[in-house]
């Protein structure tokens, strides 16, 4: 899997590009994502007929049904913060946004009766909208957290989309009332000096950065709140025939690199444990990786070799012994020279190229 300093340090966007697999699937987010920014930023002034990242995309929400390259999007909302230097953009579309134009998620989500109820939903079948994506509701006696992070390595910058989806998620926790927001915190991977602007204004809460993942922890009592619900029924039965039906189509490695890419700096990668996570015996995942000429070692090292490459992007403060053993690995020289192996240099020298 050798490969050159050029490519391990600039990778494009397939998600794990394994040697000998040539089809790799691209990941992709549902295009009406892009529904609302256009009608938003007119009702502010901007002339959006005439703004690069608007053009880009022209067609893409004519088709509510077409899944658009989620880097494209990703790209598109750092763009529109970029060109009109006004970073509440994203957040501001986000709270404004039409859940109707989530499709049946957001029929689902809008049928809810609670707070809890709807944000559960659309965590759920988040998938359905946006691939390699660890969106998540961890609830406690006292707090509740959200958090949402695009696990693709490849995929950097990536802070105006989480400023988006947070927005969408606000929106659903304060349809049960907007008491409490100042109870409300936020928590952003991204440094303060990346995202630009004050974020903290703009969403009206405090916040911190330089964290593992992009998350709003707010009280638990917020999740028993009423909402009122739409007169359609939840499709829940047709959802999880989708979510089904995207599980069975979807390359074995693509399932096996997102849990790894999850849980890759929080959790030993345990091979028992990741099989049980794409619903099959350890035995059983192994033979189908045989099939298709892969191994699980496989696809854990070139996870491990592309997360390191993002650390060394994301992470420039870290040593590289930090990041080994973030990565999993008990020996610095062990995790040396597998870098070295999968890209021809060692993590120093990709690190340095990175930072000139």
């Amino acid at each position: 899997m050798a490969q050159t300093i050029n490519s391990a340090c600039n990778a494009g966007y397939s998600f794990l590009p394994i040697e000998g697999e040539k089809n790799m699937a691209v990941t992709c987010v549902r295009s009406s994502a892009l529904d609302g920014w256009q009608r938003f930023m007119s009702s502010q002034g901007y002339r959006t007929e005439s703004m690069k990242p608007f053009q880009n995309f022209a067609q893409a929400d004519a088709e509510a049904e077409r899944r658009i390259p989620l880097r494209g999007f990703v790209d598109f909302s750092e763009c529109v913060v970029r060109d009109t230097k006004d970073v509440a953009i994203p957040w501001l579309v986000g709270r404004n946004y039409s859940l109707q134009s989530l499709g049946p998620v957001g029929d689902a989500v809008c049928a809810s009766t609670s707070v809890g109820s709807a944000l559960r939903r659309f965590v759920e079948y988040f998938a359905l909208l946006q691939d390699c994506t660890d969106i998540r509701i961890d609830s406690q006696e006292r707090t509740t957290s959200l958090s949402y992070r695009i696990l693709d390595p490849n995929i950097w910058p990536r802070h105006q989309d989480a400023m988006f989806s947070f927005g969408i998620l606000a929106q659903i926790l304060c349809q049960g009332s907007t008491d409490g927001w100042d109870q409300v915190e936020f928590h952003f991977e991204a440094s303060a000096s990346m995202m630009t602007g004050d974020i903290q204004r703009v969403v009206d809460a405090p916040c911190s950065f330089e964290a593992d993942t992009n998350m709003f922890r707010f009280p638990t009592r917020f999740l028993d709140r009423a909402i009122e619900p739409c007169d359609r029924a939840a499709p829940i039965n047709e959802l999880n025939r989708q979510i089904a039906d995207k599980n069975r189509s979807s390359a074995l490695v693509e399932r096996l690199a997102q849990v790894v890419y999850r849980d890759l700096d929080q959790l030993g990668i345990d091979q028992e444990r990741v099989a049980r996570e794409v619903g099959m015996s350890s035995r059983t995942m192994r033979r189908h990786l045989a099939t298709e000429g892969h191994s699980f070692q496989q696809v854990l090292d070139e996870c491990r070799m592309r997360q390191a490459v993002f650390e060394f992007r994301t992470k420039p403060d870290l040593s590289i012994a930090q990041i080994a053993l973030r990565l999993g690995y008990s020996e610095h020289s062990t995790f040396t020279r597998a870098f070295r192996r999968w890209s021809g240099v060692s993590p120093q020298a990709c690190r340095k190229q990175m930072a000139q």
